[in-house]
């Protein structure tokens, strides 16, 4: 591990760079302990004060961890390392709904295509529950919000990865509010039966293990609550041209 002297007033940011660096390459590993703050200082060539900024920061995103009394270890990543920034912004882009339909058809289609390949016996009961709710609340649809998300948080949980599950889970608020406003579309559409047909559709695909019929009955659904989507805006864009 050759550690190069610094020179350039961006000394924090190279600092960073290089122990991540390191890490990528192998040259860390997780629980190795990092020199002391003055040794890396001396090797780096910089004040102690510009590294313990690096490593304060890189603290903070949990790459690192200070143990008292010990030192400094390179910290294995909780699963949430990535998940919950991406979170963040995509409670940011809440009112984009264009953006999160496309979230959701990047996730969400592969999700499908991977329960079908990985499921058990109990998350097929779960599905099949979510299912038998969704057509007993037909046609009022009163709970199809709840039943909805829970449904594609199964499938999630189908999937066995927990990274997967873990980002469904993340980002359900957001996911959440996307699927409340498309329900609304869809039931001023009178098409809630249509929704439950889809949903089965995505359920049996799972059920008989048939990936490539999962991914094409996800994509679909996705694709038909995006084109509503859009023609609704349309609708909106005329009304308030008119204005």
């Amino acid at each position: 591990m050759e550690i190069k002297p610094i020179k350039s007033r961006k000394t924090t940011e190279i600092i960073l760079e290089q122990i991540k660096d390191f890490i990528i390459k192998g040259h860390l590993n997780v629980g190795d302990k990092l020199p002391t703050e003055m040794e890396l200082a001396e090797k780096f060539q910089v004040s102690r004060t510009s590294v313990r900024e690096a490593l304060s920061a890189l603290s903070l995103t949990g790459i690192l961890e200070v143990r008292q009394g010990e030192g400094i270890f390179v910290k294995k990543a909780p699963s949430n390392a990535i998940i919950e920034p991406l979170s963040f912004i995509m409670l940011l882009e809440k009112d984009q709904i264009q953006n999160i339909l496309e979230v959701r058809k990047a996730l969400e289609i592969e999700t499908a295509a991977l329960a079908a390949q990985r499921r058990d016996e109990q998350d097929i009961g779960r599905l099949k529950s979510l299912i038998e709710a969704m057509e007993k609340d037909l046609p009022q649809a009163k709970n199809s919000d709840k039943i909805d998300l829970e449904f594609h948080l199964a499938l999630a949980k189908a999937c066995k990865n927990p990274l997967m599950d873990r980002l469904m889970n993340t980002v359900q608020g957001t996911i959440s509010e996307n699927l409340h406003i498309t329900r609304t579309l869809w039931l001023n559409s009178g098409s809630t039966q249509r929704l439950y047909e889809e949903h089965k559709e995505i359920y049996l695909a799972v059920a008989n293990r048939d990936a490539e019929r999962a991914r094409q009955v996800m994509y679909e659904h996705l694709s038909k609550v995006e084109a509503e989507l859009k023609r609704l805006q349309e609708i909106r864009n005329e009304e308030n041209d008119t204005r």
